[in-house]
């Protein structure tokens, strides 16, 4: 008799905890990352035998209550929940974040709500950090003056640059490290992409043999013009010459104009012309300069206007990145050679890199050697490399030899790439060639921090605002070998135990730690919690904690008698 009341004492202690757990497990059903405790499991007290006798073909134990067992976890994986925070993680499969406590411990989760904190750290909502592989790419640095003037209205001017701004050095994807050099991850508010240079400018395109005759003003050479003779009692000049010294005239034609420009002391001109004749000669005699200052030499120049090839002119230009971060101008021109090799054709190049200088001021005077003007902008840039060279190409149009100069880009070397020779990968020169102009360059502008985010390798991503995007930090997945293991400190955060093992980082073949699973970013992991489940588990509850009620007063019950059986 005296067993079944502590039998049913024994119940109503772990119906209590059966309740316990269910109510717990109902409290935190918006727990992000919580996991359910299992319904405990209890175990029978076996503590007393019925008799010696062996002869019985049954057990004749009798059970003396009802002892509990530690409820397990459920380790399904919750609903993922989206969210608008970039750093509301959410693992997707087996495995827990690591976070490092106030307390320098390290605890384990599936909670993923983090935050940048006040000094840059990524936190979660109680202030422990999260771990992850640094890149340490990062180093403190001093803005560019112009970065600051560029964004004064987010970083102030006053005094000196912003004392903490860093610079990052760009890297590909971060390997996870060993489990043990896991760290917390600083996020600068104030981060900085320096300029990269230009090295190589590569071009496609399509320069055009095609022979264009055309009526043009050649310059005769100072030698074609051999005499000239002044009557200073007539105020008259008679001039004679030809064209044979001249190596731009290509096929001087009889009646083509020579035309004669006669100039003083003073700036005063006097204008003529006449023909070539049969012998490419030509003359004028007596010609009046009486509006002249003729006590003076004169100053004579000649030009031929004749029909003959002229030069096809193909221009490019393109942006290259200063070693300053700069936006400046490669600029190009190919001049067809005349006249022309039998076979083929030749092409000298006019190169030169260009940097903004000011706008055009017409009152300046600026030194072409140093600057080149942009009449068509009004813009004045300073020059700052200029090479000379040519290519040259075959009958059928491809590309024989090259040798066109490495320039310098502010002390940078910057090669041009028209394509290798013998190929028609890169410039070609043929009528029949259809081949449109394409152009490729590396180097970058400086950046500053625009956004972070999480890419699908769960590396911390920095967006800046010149399209680049670097990884900082590599955020962790540690895996038990025994996940049931693990000591539960609060409702989300567990600890490892000599049951759950050490943490260990998955590997692949070649024996790098990988992470093992997916990080979702802008996602959060739900409670496992069914209500439907947890309610129907606290109704059965509620009715055994009744039941082991009810047998105790029946066993108080059944003593009463058997005490009002002595009466």
């Amino acid at each position: 008799m005296n067993i079944s009341f502590y039998n049913g004492v024994s119940g109503v202690k772990t119906d209590q905890v059966y309740l316990d757990t269910v109510a717990e497990n109902i409290a935190n059903i918006n727990t992000v990352g919580y996991k359910k405790s299992s319904s405990p499991e209890f175990s029978t007290i076996f503590s007393s035998t019925l008799s010696e006798s062996y002869l019985n073909p049954t057990s004749n134990d009798i059970g003396l209550g009802v002892r509990k067992t530690a409820p397990t976890l459920n380790m399904s994986q919750g609903i993922f929940q989206a969210t608008d925070q970039t750093f509301d993680l959410a693992i997707g499969g087996d495995g827990w974040f690591g976070v490092q406590g106030l307390d320098n411990n390290i605890y384990y989760t599936r909670a993923g709500a983090f935050d940048v904190d006040k000094n840059g750290d990524l936190v979660d909502p109680n202030g422990n950090y999260l771990l992850a592989t640094n890149a340490n790419n990062i180093t403190p640095t001093t803005l560019p003056q112009s970065t600051i003037d560029n964004y004064g209205k987010y970083y102030s001017k006053n005094g000196t640059s912003p004392s903490d701004a860093f610079a990052i050095s760009d890297i590909g994807n971060i390997p996870l490290g060993s489990v043990g050099a896991q760290t917390k991850v600083n996020l600068p508010n104030i981060l900085y992409y320096p300029p990269v240079a230009s090295t190589y400018v590569k071009y496609q395109a399509n320069l055009n043999p095609q022979i264009n005759i055309a009526s043009t003003q050649i310059a005769l050479n100072s030698s074609d013009i051999l005499n000239q003779t002044v009557d200073s009692i007539n105020s008259t000049i008679s001039i004679n010459g030809s064209v044979s010294n001249t190596p731009a005239i290509l096929n001087p034609k009889k009646d083509d104009s020579v035309l004669i420009t006669i100039i003083d002391k003073n700036g005063k001109v006097v204008k003529t012309s006449t023909k070539l004749d049969a012998t490419f000669n030509w003359s004028i005699s007596n010609k009046s300069i009486n509006t002249l200052d003729i006590a003076n030499p004169l100053s004579v120049t000649a030009e031929l206007v004749t029909k003959q090839e002229i030069p096809n002119v193909e221009h490019f230009s393109s942006t290259i990145i200063s070693p300053a971060g700069k936006k400046d101008i490669l600029d190009m021109t190919y001049t067809k050679e005349i006249p022309q090799p039998p076979t083929g054709s030749v092409w000298n190049a006019d190169l030169k890199i260009l940097s903004f200088f000011e706008k055009y001021n017409p009152s300046s005077t600026y030194d072409t050697t140093k600057y080149q003007i942009d009449t068509n902008n009004n813009n004045v840039y300073s020059i700052i490399d200029s090479q000379t060279g040519n290519i040259s190409f075959s009958s059928s149009g491809e590309l024989l030899t090259s040798n066109i100069p490495t320039m310098s880009n502010g002390g940078t070397p910057l090669k041009i790439d028209v394509g290798n020779p013998n190929s028609y990968s890169g410039f070609v020169s043929s009528v029949a060639i259809d081949k449109s102009r394409s152009e490729q360059h590396d180097g970058l502008e400086s950046g500053l921090l625009k956004s972070y985010g999480l890419d699908k390798d769960g590396n911390i991503i920095a967006d800046f605002d010149n399209g680049k995007s670097v990884p900082m930090a590599k955020v962790a997945i540690y895996h038990f070998k025994n996940d049931q293991g693990l000591s539960k400190t609060s409702n989300t955060l567990f600890r490892e135990s000599s049951n759950s093992g050490n943490p260990i980082f998955f590997t692949d073949k070649n024996g790098n730690s990988i992470l093992g699973a997916h990080i979702n970013s802008h996602r959060l992991e739900s409670s496992n919690v069914d209500l439907t489940i947890a309610m129907s588990e606290l109704i059965l509850a509620q009715r055994t904690y009744g039941a082991s009620a009810k047998s105790i007063t029946t066993s108080d019950q059944m003593i009463q008698n058997a005490i009002n059986m002595k009466k």
